[in-house]
């Protein structure tokens, strides 16, 4: 899918679309108190959607994902909407279903998958602004041709820095920097856990018989199409992790780290789909290189983080 209909679709047409349903449905309700409910939960889709539009980037990142969340969150509540306005039991059955499917969902993307929900107290607005256009700046280096290469932005920290006298606000205290390094350490080793389990499936793959049947190459190759997924998921998850800015250099390294482990999982999907000989051992030479290409990027975000560490502990004790 093109990424401008993406956009529009995910940030305005989906999320306005079921906010304008929500209203019809509590509209059309037969007794008042039920017309009352939903009147009261479309005002809360309506004032989700008014900070998703208007207060961007305060407590949901203005992207797709933000968009995804809100509408999730607005099915929710359309959910309770349509649970109230039916009286058939299989009806408030299945919305009640629906209400706890899309709240698993919000939650997910929340808090999981890439964390959309911003904590205002540990960023500025200017630096929640700048981090979220980084991201798509990387997003749009791969359709650029650039290979993942992140393209320098006005509006970035470091711009933004040197238009306020060269620094940014300072914390509170550097007990606080420190512990929000610690806590993007704790979902990089989460995500360096599922690298290493994508790593370990690859290699016991294994090879595949030279006299191979159709039926049993076919099935191979699901089981390296489902490796390549997770790869993939692995490599988006990576792309969304927030991290303090000091540590954007580390940062670069895991992202490379995960884009390793993407290319790996592709060439051996590729290598299983090959039935000439010699395009298998290129294929399978190549999955092999970017896995040892994962393990150097990762001792260098390991490096990275362990001077930044020091740096913060020896600033922490001053």
């Amino acid at each position: 899918m093109n990424q401008q209909i993406a956009d529009i679709a995910l940030m305005m047409v989906l999320p306005l679309g079921i906010t304008f349903t929500a209203i019809l449905m509590s509209a059309s309700a037969d007794t008042r108190s039920q017309k009352l409910l939903g009147a009261f939960l479309s005002l809360l889709i309506v004032a989700m959607d008014c900070i998703f539009f208007f207060v961007k980037n305060s407590f949901i990142a203005y992207n797709c994902d933000g968009g995804l969340l809100l509408s999730f969150a607005s099915l929710f509540f359309y959910a309770i909407i349509c649970f109230v306005r039916f009286d058939d039991r299989a009806a408030k059955a299945g919305n009640i279903f629906l209400a706890f499917f899309m709240l698993s969902a919000f939650m997910g993307i929340a808090y999981w998958d890439r964390p959309t929900f911003i904590p205002t107290s540990d960023y500025s607005a200017d630096e929640i602004a700048a981090m979220n256009t980084k991201y798509q700046d990387y997003i749009a280096s791969f359709q650029n041709g650039e290979g993942g290469k992140i393209l320098p932005n006005p509006n970035s920290v470091a711009h933004y820095r040197v238009r306020n006298g060269g620094h940014a606000s300072k914390s509170s205290n550097d007990d606080k920097d420190l512990s929000r390094l610690e806590s993007y350490l704790v979902d990089a080793e989460t995500v360096i856990k599922r690298m290493h389990d994508i790593t370990n499936a690859m290699e016991a793959f294994g090879t595949l018989p030279s006299n191979i049947s159709e039926s049993e190459r076919e099935t191979r190759s699901s089981q390296a199409l489902a490796i390549n997924n997770n790869a993939v998921a692995l490599n988006k998850k990576v792309l969304g992790l927030f991290h303090p800015h000091e540590s954007s250099d580390a940062h670069k390294e895991l992202i490379q780290a995960s884009e390793c482990v993407r290319l790996a999982a592709y060439a051996l999907y590729s290598y299983t789909l090959q039935e000439n000989p010699e395009q298998q051992l290129i294929q399978y030479k190549q999955s092999r290189d970017q896995i040892g290409q994962m393990k150097i990027y990762l001792r260098r975000f390991w490096n990275a983080t362990e001077a930044l560490q020091s740096n913060n502990q020896q600033q922490t004790e001053q």
